[in-house]
């Protein structure tokens, strides 16, 4: 009989560790007026004072009405997954490759030089570093504020090269080695300008850590990649 009643706490131990939290708080008043996702639709929208927010599992959610946060609280999980924005960031170790890179702390924008010990998150696919592990759990609490507040936050989007750009001279915006712009050639819009690539490879490697490459020098030379005449 014991044993059984023993079971039955391990049990119901291990069920409350495992058990998510939810609670709905008031819309941040520092981040009225910026634009996010709906956590639900990934429709755009802008934070107001009668946004609907959720905090689940410590992370921040936004809707545009009571309808949507109630259908994500029903099936978190289902909504989490759907869209890439809505995952948690990921805690990782900074890329040796960017020991020494000066860049900006991804909560603050404040200038940090990366090392060994550089608190650093994976989020939607990029790398982020930070001052310090507060500010990291910052951001982590709420990482769509965060990507909205500084450009250099935000995820280089794939988008086609430039028809303008056909038949143009540049350098591959990871490696530097000349190439011709085609109808083919990969591409990335990032803070406003147009990055063309040699091939996939190098495209993904610019998107996962834009920061250690923006400031390359075959990528300033070019005035941030324009095509040569």
């Amino acid at each position: 009989m014991k044993c059984f009643v023993y079971i039955g706490l391990l049990i119901a131990i291990v069920s409350l560790m495992g058990c998510a939290t939810s609670e709905v708080i008031p819309s941040p008043q520092g981040n009225y007026g910026l634009s996010t996702e709906s956590a639900y639709n990934g429709d755009p929208m802008i934070i107001d004072s009668s946004t609907p927010v959720l905090k689940y599992n410590n992370r921040i959610y936004y809707f545009q009405n009571q309808s949507e946060l109630e259908k994500f609280r029903d099936d978190p999980k289902f909504f989490i997954t759907r869209f890439p924005f809505n995952e948690p960031p990921k805690i990782v170790p900074p890329l040796t490759n960017d020991f020494g890179l000066r860049t900006n702390c991804a909560f603050n924008n404040d200038p940090i030089v990366v090392s060994q010990f550089t608190p650093t998150l994976q989020y939607m696919g990029r790398i982020y570093y930070f001052a310090h592990t507060e500010s990291r759990r910052m951001f982590m609490e709420d990482p769509q504020m965060y990507v909205a507040k500084f450009s250099a936050n935000k995820v280089p989007k794939i988008i086609s090269p430039l028809r303008s750009a056909y038949g143009t001279k540049t350098a591959c915006a990871a490696s530097g080695i000349p190439i011709l712009v085609g109808p083919h050639t990969p591409a990335l819009e990032y803070m406003g300008e147009i990055f063309y690539f040699s091939d996939l490879s190098s495209m993904e490697a610019f998107k996962k850590d834009p920061q250690a490459y923006i400031n390359k020098k075959f990528n300033t030379d070019q005035q941030s990649n324009k095509p040569l005449n």
